[in-house]
């Protein structure tokens, strides 16, 4: 009980708080780096579906997943934990509105654009079963163009707090 109460007086603190005339984003409001790795993780994921479904890549998409279920297992932890720390009973509404969310921009893209989505999407599954590349589905995820497309911010950790990562500058 006394650890709950503490946390709600950090968490309150964090948010009266405030950091060279910015309001400061309170912690629960940032994914912490393991977090947004899940979240990166979860957008590639969502792009890999739907190119499964929409470019009749079910083949790689199932070798992929396959091959990374144990860590896709850990990357959903984590992404549940973030909804569960940011959005407490409304975790599983708000996790479930983000993958579908997720799903619906990787389609409009690949709607969009369909032979380029498709064409990136095959070179994505070829390089995640590449036995020679040694590299984990996160750290794939994390390199790839539009990772942080996600809607949260990172958290930018400092000596003195903590705060969204503003393009690399820190507060």
């Amino acid at each position: 009980m006394r650890s709950t109460a503490l946390k709600r007086g950090l968490a309150a603190l964090a948010v009266a708080v405030t950091v060279a005339g910015t309001p400061a984003v309170s912690f629960a409001a940032c994914a912490t780096p393991k977090e947004n790795a899940a979240l990166e993780a979860r957008v590639l994921l969502s792009e890999l579906m739907v190119a499964a479904l929409s470019c009749n890549q079910r083949p790689s998409y199932n070798a992929v997943v396959a091959r990374y279920q144990g860590e896709m297992a850990g990357t959903g932890k984590a992404l549940k934990g973030y909804f569960a720390r940011v959005h407490g009973a409304r975790s599983s509404q708000e996790l479930n509105g983000f993958v579908t969310r997720m799903a619906n921009e990787a389609s409009q893209r690949s709607l969009a654009e369909f032979a380029e989505f498709c064409s990136a999407a095959e070179d994505k599954f070829t390089a995640l079963m590449d036995e020679r590349q040694l590299h984990s589905f996160e750290s794939f995820a994390s390199l790839q163009p539009g990772a942080s497309n996600h809607g949260i911010e990172a958290c930018q950790y400092t000596a003195s707090n903590t705060v969204p990562n503003s393009g690399g500058r820190t507060r």
